[in-house]
């Protein structure tokens, strides 16, 4: 069986967004790019505290102070309940409810970098996806009726 690695997210939480540092201190850390409200951010296991702020280091080896993060341990389900070969077969779409509290991103690309987010899905919002998925950025997209996507992680599917 393959092994399915969690991965750790933070969602910028800020309205102004968040100074992304390439150290973990306000003093000595110079801001490499601000990362937007709602942006998610894949971070590493590395945590340092620093006068009693909590720094995360991220996957680019950039830091941020955990205070303006929502953070979530994911294993994606798509890739524990279903093998990537089946996914071309699915031809029903399913409902996937969207989980954070935040909302949820819909881009108009499977990507983080590369696709424009077009409108946030609210919490509990029921979305109907094509049954399309794409492995991209380490985490599975799932194309929604309207030709937009989202990470499959943050949504319960529904029967």
């Amino acid at each position: 069986m393959e092994e399915v690695a969690v991965r750790v997210v933070g969602v910028v939480l800020p309205q102004v967004g968040l100074n992304v540092r390439d150290a973990p201190s306000v003093d000595e850390g110079t801001v490499q790019y601000v990362a937007l409200q709602g942006e998610e951010l894949e971070l590493t296991d590395e945590i340092s505290e620093i006068d009693g702020v909590v720094w995360r280091q991220l996957a680019d080896g950039n830091w941020v102070q955990v205070q303006y993060l929502e953070i979530s341990e994911t294993v994606p389900e798509a890739m524990t309940d279903a093998t990537p070969e089946a996914t071309p077969e699915t031809t029903t779409p399913t409902i996937g409810v969207v989980l954070p509290e935040i909302g949820l991103n819909v881009r108009d690309a499977p990507s983080i970098t590369d696709g424009t987010v077009q409108y946030v899905a609210l919490q509990g919002e029921e979305l109907v996806l094509t049954g399309q998925t794409v492995e991209a950025e380490g985490a599975i997209w799932y194309e929604l009726e309207d030709g937009n996507w989202v990470q499959g992680q943050y949504l319960e599917m529904q029967p």
